[in-house]
C-alpha cells in the first residue's frame, strides 16, 4: 500500500537532518523534492511500492550510521589533512561562493610549455 510508504518515507524525513550550509545542494533537501514530486496526493498517491519500500531501507541504513557503526572511524584524521570541521566549511556553499571567482585558470602554473 503507497500510504504506508508515504507514512514510512515521511517519518524517515522527520528524522533528516537539513544542511543549510549547503543550500541547494544538500541531499536531504533534493530527497524532500523527489518526495514531493512523486506524492503529489499524499498517501493516496500511485506509486512504485518496491522501488520506494528499497529507496526508504537504503536511507535509513545511511540515516542510521549503519556504515559507520559496522566500520568505525579510527582516526581524527582525513586523507586531506583537515579535520572533519574543516572539511564541512569547505564544502559550504558559503565558502564555495567565497573562492568561486578567486579561483581560476588563468591563475594555474602553466605546465605546457615545459622546456625538455
Amino acid at each position: 500500500m503507497s500510504s504506508n510508504v508515504y507514512r514510512s518515507v515521511t517519518m524517515l524525513l522527520s528524522r533528516w537532518p537539513l544542511d543549510v550550509s549547503k543550500k541547494g545542494r544538500d541531499i536531504g533537501e533534493h530527497i524532500r523534492h523527489k518526495v514531493a514530486s512523486s506524492f503529489t496526493h499524499g498517501e493516496a498517491s500511485k506509486v512504485d511500492i518496491q522501488q520506494w519500500s528499497k529507496f526508504i531501507e537504503h536511507l535509513g541504513n545511511i540515516a542510521n550510521n549503519k556504515s559507520l557503526i559496522k566500520h568505525p572511524r579510527t582516526l581524527k584524521s582525513t586523507a586531506t589533512g583537515l579535520s572533519v570541521e574543516d572539511c564541512k566549511e569547505i564544502v559550504s556553499t558559503d565558502f564555495l561562493r567565497c573562492v568561486q571567482g578567486r579561483v581560476s585558470f588563468k591563475n594555474l602554473p602553466d605546465s605546457t610549455n615545459k622546456a625538455d
